[in-house]
């Protein structure tokens, strides 16, 4: 069943199991998996995405739930019907972003696809996103980070570089998306109607996941990655730039 896992995953799984045992749980859940996947997992993702926050206040709430009366631990515990669908989505997200192999970042995006209860509040409140994480995983797999051991010392700092050069991108698009849209002679209400259709399209779009075209496209140079990075920022732009016609739409409703 996990030939395929790289051997953080596998660790993670391992963990996953002792963390359940732990708590005197009957199945592995989903929260005693993203305890061993921010366990570990390589440090400089699980820093990006701040994993260390999200597995103290998991185990936290964790602790408050468990049950108080001792009872004996499992020799070997099953997996939750919620995990086994979690497995079967890092599969799908190791395809879907052309790895040779099934990482603790593809267990994590299983995990964001599934996650539901205490392990969804943990993620949410700490804004672990689906889209955000899956590109993190993305740059750390083209540089070897989830299924080898770091081998360069400035991986990190190149991550996040990149990625606040990205948001700074981001910040100036929207601000210009903004001045056009206030600056428009449009009416409020053909503006609502912009802004259903972008945002049914914008529906269809991530339903239909297109992104996996350009996250799938083999071996990659700095041409290719530059594409990705660029539609990976230019696709959270989509998705939520028909809030500014939406927005000056009910304005100008409102204001007449």
């Amino acid at each position: 069943m996990f030939d395929r896992y790289t051997d953080d995953a596998r660790q993670a799984v391992a963990i996953a199991k002792e963390e359940a045992a732990t708590l005197k749980s009957p199945y592995i859940e989903a929260a005693h998996l993203l305890l061993g996947i921010s366990r570990s997992m390589e440090p400089e993702p699980k820093e990006l995405l701040r994993l260390k926050e999200v597995e103290d206040a998991l185990r936290a709430d964790l602790a408050a739930a468990a049950k108080s009366e001792s009872s004996d631990k499992p020799v070997d515990l099953p997996l939750s019907n919620a995990v086994k669908r979690i497995l079967a989505y890092a599969a799908e997200e190791a395809v879907r972003l052309n790895s040779r192999g099934i990482g603790s970042g593809h267990l994590l995006l299983g995990v964001l696809r599934e996650s539901e209860g205490i392990t969804s509040r943990c993620l949410v409140a700490h804004d672990v996103d689906l889209q955000r994480t899956r590109q993190i995983v993305a740059t750390s797999q083209m540089h070897g980070n989830i299924e080898k051991s770091p081998s360069s010392v400035g991986l990190a700092s190149t991550i996040k570089r990149r990625y606040w050069l990205g948001i700074a991108g981001q910040l100036a698009l929207i601000a210009l998306l903004g001045i056009v849209v206030l600056g428009s002679t449009v009416n409020g209400r053909h503006l609502l109607v912009i802004a259903a259709i972008w945002f049914i399209a914008a529906l269809a779009w991530n339903t239909l996941g297109p992104s996996s075209f350009f996250l799938s496209l083999g071996k990659r140079n700095r041409t290719k990655t530059a594409v990705v990075y660029a539609f990976g920022w230019l696709y959270q732009l989509f998705m939520i730039g028909w809030l500014f016609p939406l927005g000056v739409g009910i304005y100008r409703v409102f204001a007449r």
